[in-house]
């Protein structure tokens, strides 16, 4: 799969968009079908074996775990930013767009954590407040190094272009 299918991205001549979440969907049905497939297992051969203490605990944390999955598939895979060229703004997509700034605020940087890092974009003034994730996350495993290039020379190149801000390398 490559890198414009992976995010979803596409380009016509007066707006960018893209779901940055978008890869991780096929991972999650995954995850779902295998937790569905387990509460039965869990309790056809568990429940006997178990005491009911113990057999709470572990529906308690299947409960959790499902309810993050669901939480990603419905409410973080279908976001969808609009870069919108005739209007000059940003949008993010749910259920409504919502306008989150114009071009002119916009500024895109990195943020690194847990031992990794991703592209964000946010207002110049509040960027660290405020701000909105636009990449996977990439470490500096080799694999992640050529999955970072071809993402951004497919994707924040684009973006960049769109928006009227230099890139700036590492």
């Amino acid at each position: 799969m490559n890198i414009t299918d992976r995010y979803k991205f596409e380009e016509n001549g007066s707006e960018i968009s893209f779901m940055p979440n978008y890869s991780s969907l096929s991972t999650l049905i995954g995850w779902l079908v295998l937790g569905i497939i387990v509460l039965p297992a869990i309790m056809y051969y568990f429940m006997d074996q178990m005491s009911g203490d113990a057999f709470r605990v572990v529906f308690a944390i299947w409960i959790v775990c499902m309810g993050y999955l669901l939480f990603d598939l419905f409410f973080r895979v279908p976001v969808k930013f609009i870069f919108d060229k005739s209007e000059r703004c940003i949008y993010k997509k749910w259920m409504l767009s919502r306008k989150i700034m114009t071009f002119d605020e916009m500024a895109y940087f990195i943020n690194e954590e847990r031992g990794g890092y991703y592209y964000s974009i946010g207002k110049k003034r509040n960027q660290f407040v405020k701000n909105y994730r636009i990449s996977n996350y990439f470490s500096g495993s080799k694999k992640s190094v050529e999955r970072e290039d071809e993402y951004i020379k497919e994707i924040l190149c684009p973006i960049l272009i769109a928006v009227g801000i230099p890139f700036n390398e590492r």
